[in-house]
């Protein structure tokens, strides 16, 4: 019998025993009477050890989950045939491979094995252009299919992607192959180029396939990027600090980025694998879809679909700060006027000539917003009276006649950082509520198969409360006083399911 199946065993035997301790009631001809199913003794003394037990064994069941967790094997040779270091131009896959695929489900023999990605040992300029000669030891993805509106056959363009890295960076560049003149780029905003031709790339940085940081560029590299949840999509609110630069060449256009570590919480080094699944947006033919691995319509989700690569060893793990301190000047004058007996004459309103402006001494608002990340999957941020006046505004929306509260998604980039940690099918964490927090302190991170999320803030401003409110004695011990908000998540994977 497996050891994981003894602990089991013994969780339901001990969970038996508490549930036995616990006094019962039966109805009898002498009316209800407490009745226990154990000998006297006790009972408290009874509880506690074989809760104890039961505490211990789910650790043990725990432990031995994560220990018979298999890492997969790789093969031999440093890279299949589509990683390969020649960077000399290869045909796409013909129909014939594309339609077994597709038909199989099965992967081509070729796409079976994990892409080992290749230390570079200086960083390329990311400057559009494939001229550095690191590139040409980079690892190569290419022979895309097309997944869209075509079912896993040939593309009509041909696309690669290459990879590389060193301590601090990742470096990935896009050789895009088409006519320069179809190729539709604009100097948009971060993300909104979805009207423009692009590429992007999903890195599953834990290789678990439940979601991935998402790096979509246009042809003139402005990014678009945010992450990826399988079976929830997309959500850009995310921005992820990277350089990119894209250029059009006669051959079609071709984009380069860096994506520095410390922007990703990930886990690397010996025996460790990333999911990867890099795919093409062509726009006039019918928003063409390629992908480099074949994604099957019989399948729910990318991410269980994509490649996988590994040789991300050596990298850089300094503890990274991030401080930002704020100042926030104000003053607010006042007009002169008659004034009522109730002012003192001492105050500088009424020492002031009727008409005149009396300016008060400027306010002083200082604030500290920071960042630490103790391991590359596990951050601290801290945040004292934040000043959040440089996001974005929202978007004007009509609020009257709602039947519903409308939702306004969160900007801040403190309270982004890890949100999606605390993402939930319904909704159960709306950070937008904390309006003018004094202070609020936010830790997230994942172990292996654990995530966990911590959020505590002290709000400022709970709540709008009008004259009919103030006058409510039932809101008086409310109104004016400052909420108190904490948020403790906990998930951990078991199997292809969640638990949180």
């Amino acid at each position: 019998m497996r050891a994981d199946r003894i602990c089991k065993l013994y969780f339901l035997y001990h969970l038996i025993k508490i549930v036995s301790l616990v006094p019962l009631q039966i109805l009898s001809e002498d009316g209800w009477q407490h009745v226990r199913l154990h000998r006297p003794c006790p009972i408290r003394l009874l509880i506690m050890k074989n809760f104890v037990l039961l505490i211990v064994f789910i650790l043990l069941h725990l432990i031995l989950a994560e220990a018979q967790t298999t890492v997969p094997e790789v093969a031999n040779s440093p890279t299949d045939s589509t990683a390969e270091s020649d960077a000399s131009p290869q045909p796409s896959p013909v129909e014939s491979e594309a339609a077994g695929a597709s038909a199989s489900g099965a992967l081509p023999f070729k796409k079976r094995d994990p892409v080992r990605v290749v230390r570079f040992a200086e960083p390329p300029v990311i400057d559009g252009q494939l001229g550095d000669a690191v590139w040409e030891r980079a690892a190569v993805l290419k022979d895309f299919y097309q997944i869209s509106p075509g079912d896993n056959i040939a593309p009509s363009r041909d696309t690669r992607v290459y990879l590389g890295y060193d301590a601090k960076n990742l470096y990935i560049a896009f050789e895009a192959f088409d006519e320069p003149e179809e190729v539709r780029a604009t100097l948009a905003r971060r993300d909104a180029i979805f009207d423009d031709d692009n590429v992007r790339i999903y890195l599953d940085t834990f290789g678990d396939q439940r979601q991935a940081y998402l790096l979509i560029f246009n042809p003139y590299g402005v990014q678009a990027d945010g992450i990826y949840m399988d079976g929830r999509g997309e959500d850009l609110s995310v921005d992820i600090v990277m350089d990119s630069k894209g250029t059009i060449t006669e051959d079609g256009y071709i984009v380069e980025v860096a994506v520095p570590f410390k922007s990703l919480r990930y886990e690397a080094g010996k025996g460790k694998f990333w999911g990867v699944h890099a795919s093409r947006r062509i726009k006039r033919f019918n928003n063409e879809a390629d992908a480099w691995m074949p994604i099957s319509r019989n399948i729910a989700g990318i991410l269980t679909q994509a490649g996988r690569i590994y040789g991300l060893e050596g990298i850089s793990t300094d503890r990274s700060y991030e401080i930002i301190p704020t100042l926030t000047l104000s003053q607010t004058g006042k007009r002169a006027r008659s004034l009522p007996p109730s002012v003192s004459p001492n105050d500088p309103v009424a020492l002031a000539d009727p008409g005149r402006f009396v300016n008060p001494p400027i306010a002083f608002d200082p604030g500290l917003t920071a960042k630490f990340s103790i391991t590359p999957t596990i951050t601290l941020d801290f945040a004292l009276n934040p000043d959040f006046a440089q996001v974005e505004a929202d978007q004007t929306v009509i609020t009257a006649n709602q039947r519903f509260p409308i939702f306004f998604p969160e900007k801040r980039p403190f309270f982004l950082e890890g949100i999606e940690v605390f993402r939930t099918p319904i909704q159960a964490v709306n950070t937008r509520a904390i309006v003018d927090p004094d202070y609020a302190v936010k830790l997230t991170g994942k172990r292996g198969r654990n995530t966990f999320g911590l959020l505590v803030a002290s709000d400022n401003a709970p709540g709008n409360y009008g004259e009919e409110d103030r006058t409510n004695p039932g809101l008086q011990k409310f109104i004016d006083k400052n909420a108190l908000i904490g948020v403790l998540r906990l998930k951990r994977d078991i199997g292809n399911t969640d638990s949180n």
